[in-house]
């Protein structure tokens, strides 16, 4: 693990408006990341605040994060692509767009979650032509630009890394692969926000056959980057009544955004194997690229969680999980 390079999501670095870019740079730096994942709502908020173009925002932001020698991992997420009932040229005009956002931002990477849209297209043909098309657009630059494809738990036809790898080799493009989140994976085979205990029956078979899955069938070159996170056990169940429940999300989609936690925070409620999936995914395959943390929690709406505050837990997660695989 001495040769990972730890980034940040922007995203995970506070909601309210004092929640400057400028600020959460700054704060990232200060707590010792090499890099951030640059979400889209921070890019369109720098744009807003200094009344420029996306464009123009992000070759700010890329000068920005050079002054604080920060490297930007990628931009995401470019959300809803693939299957979307829509004229596929207007999609790939828009992804024209995110690519020259990500020219100037200098960096390699587009993260693409896999489609939720409830009217989503499930043909396979259609998702992997789609696919394609839009990987080939990232070809032409030069250099290319690589697309990092996440299986959302609550997808409406790639909800699991093993969908989404398939998905991938079906590409079959050098500039096609993988983005892996320990969330979106313990919330869908793990954990059950849902359940008094906030455990799934059967989960820790479930997620050892996993784990045996990604020793055996993925390519380790297929992985473009790594998200880490946890999440919090909560008092009680995401029912009718919760203020994190909606009736048109399941329960690993409420509670992304309700209770995520940086890895290991279990003074804070956090319970998830997390030790076991990263000994997998960071130790036995030798991973040496970006592990970024991202993680979305209530309180980020508050002006008090300031940047500082998250940027500081974030580093203090990934100290603790990099002693504990180390010292094994």
């Amino acid at each position: 693990m001495e040769n990972d390079k730890i980034a940040i999501s922007t995203i995970s670095l506070g909601w309210d408006s004092s929640h400057t870019l400028e600020r959460k740079i700054a704060a990232v730096k200060a707590a010792g990341f090499q890099g951030v994942e640059m979400f889209i709502t921070d890019l369109d908020a720098y744009a807003n605040a200094h009344e420029i173009s996306r464009t123009e925002a992000a070759r700010g932001i890329r000068q920005l994060c050079e002054t604080q020698g920060i490297e930007i991992v990628c931009l995401g997420s470019f959300d809803n692509f693939e299957g979307e009932p829509t004229d596929i040229v207007d999609r790939l005009k828009a992804a024209k767009e995110w690519l020259d956002m990500a020219k100037e931002l200098k960096t390699k990477i587009i993260q693409i979650p896999s489609n939720d849209s409830e009217n989503a297209v499930g043909d396979e043909a259609t998702i992997v032509d789609e696919l394609r098309a839009l990987a080939d657009l990232g070809l032409q630059e030069q250099p290319p630009i690589s697309f990092a494809y996440e299986a959302l738990a609550w997808g409406t036809h790639v909800a699991d890394w093993e969908e989404s790898l398939r998905i991938v080799q079906l590409v079959d493009r050098s500039n096609f692969g993988l983005c892996l989140d320990t969330y979106h994976v313990l919330s869908r085979l793990w954990a059950d926000p849902r359940s008094p205990s906030g455990l799934r029956a059967g989960g820790d078979a479930a997620l050892w056959a996993s784990v045996q899955r990604f020793h055996s069938e993925c390519p380790k070159e297929k992985i473009i980057y790594i998200q880490l996170s946890d999440a919090e056990k909560l008092s009680s169940p995401i029912l009718p009544g919760h203020p994190a429940y909606n009736e048109k999300k399941d329960g690993p989609h409420s509670w992304c955004t309700y209770g995520r936690l940086f890895p290991l925070e279990t003074e804070k409620g956090a319970y998830l194997p997390i030790e076991d999936i990263s000994r997998a995914w960071l130790i036995d395959s030798g991973w040496t690229g970006w592990v970024s943390m991202e993680i979305f929690h209530r309180t980020m709406e508050l002006e008090s969680a300031d940047p500082e505050h998250w940027a500081k837990r974030g580093r203090a997660s990934w100290d603790k999980l990099k002693e504990l695989l180390e010292n094994e």
